[in-house]
């Protein structure tokens, strides 16, 4: 693994790494193929009994790890508790925010009521989940890392979780899924892309994600090596600090001294160092083309996605006007922060960064740090560099959990670390997310994605490409949500 998984608790941080290992022990109600085609998971099926009724037929005889039943009481339980995890950096409340109440028919049948229609709710939920209640109810996240609290209904059970080690894994005999074709798994920490490439040429593992780009043509080159790819969703973007904080944190005057409030509190600021960045070159040079430049949320086709906001060429002398016309004629000074082991390719994207900044007289100095503790540092910070995998696969991800205001109650802003608000944004996501017809909710999560866009809410930059190297014999399909799911490498047809 490319980042570092910080807890099993999949309830306690909504990150890849966590996700990964959390969808191998824990099942959804509804999941998603590699393709992000909705599919089956502990609900068979669904369907909208009303506008703010859904109906979930349960999958019967799913047993526990520990041999007890699947309950209704359960699934409630979960959705309970994934609102609100002591200390959570980041959680899935915000999958949840149109769940009213959640009840049974029979045995076999769940009814979710919503504050109102909710259409997107089954894409919702493949995020959420599901735990027991006779495992959890008095569990800590210290109780699910010790491997106590960690019993799910998936196809591994926990061995042993060592944090910034390893994540060791054995096989669930009695999952109702698809066979899986190991009696372990072992998911190993390895946040130096080289480091994770000399291990798959030495043979000490058999499969890595996230290989560097400079290392794409000696791994497809090798013998005894595949690799394989696909387009991705995740966004990789700067975060500025929309507070207007005195002093603001990591931001002088171009002198050094202290600042009378936060320059990237200003829009005609964070537009201007938007036009300074050329996003061609970083995906292309810096990058080696495992990238797709862009200045919106989702890839172009998707849906949501807006398609007359396109990538143009940078513009610096714009830019230093916009900087000038906002009260800093000299620039300013400030600090970027970048994660060394999340994204591939970031600290020298933050470098690159920096320089274009710089040349307009934002004196700009990188500071890169382990995920482990930057993700808890997150809101600290004067702009720094994050990713957002679009797990809604469309740009509601985005604008209900990133950019919505954080508000606790509504279950919206979880992931929000920037300060930023929009009243008019919030009113638009949320009647977006009560449209049933998709015509209609698509052109309103466009305007909510333009409006946020020329605001300056946050500073997009590419979107990844997924990759993997594995050794000959074995399969994977690429994955569009980049997870890397033990459960679905296969051996090899010949």
């Amino acid at each position: 693994m490319a980042g570092a998984v910080t807890s099993v608790d999949p309830h306690f941080h909504n990150a890849s790494p966590n996700n990964s290992i959390a969808m191998q022990i824990f099942d959804r109600l509804v999941e998603r193929g590699a393709d992000g085609a909705l599919a089956p998971g502990l609900a068979e099926s669904w369907r909208p009994v009303s506008e703010t009724v859904w109906e979930f037929r349960l999958r019967p005889g799913v047993t526990w790890h520990d041999g007890s039943p699947l309950t209704a009481d359960d699934i409630a339980f979960s959705f309970t508790r994934a609102r609100n995890v002591p200390n959570s950096p980041g959680g899935f409340g915000g999958f949840l925010r149109n769940v009213a109440a959640v009840s049974s028919t029979d045995a076999t049948t769940l009814r979710i009521e919503t504050h109102g229609p909710s259409p997107g709710l089954p894409g919702d939920l493949v995020n959420v989940a599901v735990i027991s209640r006779h495992a959890g109810k008095e569990a800590t996240t210290a109780d699910y890392n010790a491997g106590r609290a960690a019993i799910g209904t998936g196809a591994f059970r926990l061995r042993s979780f060592r944090p910034g080690d390893r994540v060791e894994l054995e096989r669930n005999p009695a999952w109702w899924g698809a066979p899986v074709a190991w009696e372990a798994a072992t998911y190993r920490m390895m946040p130096n892309a080289a480091g994770r490439t000399a291990a798959l040429l030495s043979g000490d593992v058999d499969m890595i994600e996230m290989p560097a780009a400079s290392d794409l043509p000696r791994l497809r080159g090798t013998a005894g090596l595949v690799v394989v790819s696909a387009p991705g969703l995740r966004v990789i973007y700067l975060a500025p600090e929309h507070g207007d904080a005195v002093p603001a944190p990591f931001v002088t005057a171009a002198d050094g001294s202290a600042l009378a409030g936060n320059p990237l509190a200003r829009r005609e600021v964070r537009q201007a160092l938007s036009l300074a960045i050329n996003r061609t070159g970083l995906a292309e040079r810096v990058l080696e083309g495992t990238a797709v430049p862009t200045v919106q949320i989702l890839p172009l086709g998707t849906f949501s996605a807006v398609p007359t906001v396109t990538v143009g060429e940078p513009d610096p002398n714009r830019a230093r006007a916009l900087l000038a016309a906002a009260g800093y004629p000299n620039g300013f000074r400030l600090t970027l922060h970048v994660p060394t082991d999340r994204y591939p390719g970031a600290p020298a994207v933050a470098q690159a960064v920096a320089q274009m900044w710089t040349r307009i007289g934002v004196r700009t100095s990188v500071v890169s740090m382990p995920w482990s503790a930057y993700a808890t540092q997150r809101g600290s910070f004067a702009m720094h560099v994050v990713g957002l995998g679009n797990a809604t696969f469309d740009a509601t991800s985005m604008l209900v959990n990133v950019l919505g205001t954080p508000d606790r109650a509504r279950n919206i802003g979880a992931g929000n670390t920037s300060s930023y608000s929009n009243a008019a944004l919030d009113s638009l996501v949320e009647r977006a997310a009560g449209t049933f017809d998709d015509a209609v909710r698509e052109e309103m999560l466009r305007e909510a994605t333009r409006l946020a866009m020329a605001d300056g809410a946050i500073i997009p930059l590419y979107h990844q490409t997924n990759s993997w190297a594995l050794r000959r014999g074995l399969a994977y399909q690429p994955r569009l949500d980049e997870r890397t799911l033990a459960k679905e490498v296969r051996q090899a047809t010949p």
